[in-house]
């Protein structure tokens, strides 16, 4: 996969694109690592432009991305998940664990959680 990050003055974005590979997670942490520092980090996951994806290995992925923003005690929002993985989220009952948007305009909109920033 693919990631364009770009760094707003509000949040965080993560434009995911391409196919999952094997090391799809240990890529992922090392491309995010440096943008992983932040407390308070507001994290928006754009899979718009996701291509084939095995749901297993992206799932890992986005599981090591909110664990990393918990970690810091931020806000990760998930938006514009293709039907395959937005069934498969919920038929694992996985979507318990992430806010998830139809779009990015919503995502930006909707309340982020009142973390202490510091």
């Amino acid at each position: 996969m693919k990631y364009h990050i770009i760094k707003e003055e509000e949040f965080c974005l993560i434009k995911i694109s391409g196919e999952t590979r094997k090391n799809e997670t240990i890529l992922a942490k090392a491309v995010l690592s440096p943008y992983l520092i932040e407390n308070g980090i507001r994290m928006i996951v754009d899979l718009q432009e996701l291509g084939k994806f095995e749901p297993v290995n992206l799932v890992g992925v986005l599981n090591s991305i909110r664990k990393e923003v918990h970690l810091l005690r931020g806000d990760l929002k998930l938006c514009s998940l293709k039907p395959k993985l937005l069934n498969y989220l919920k038929q694992n009952r996985l979507d318990n664990f992430f806010q998830i948007y139809e779009d990015r305009e919503t995502a930006i909109k909707s309340k982020w959680n009142n973390r202490v920033r510091k």
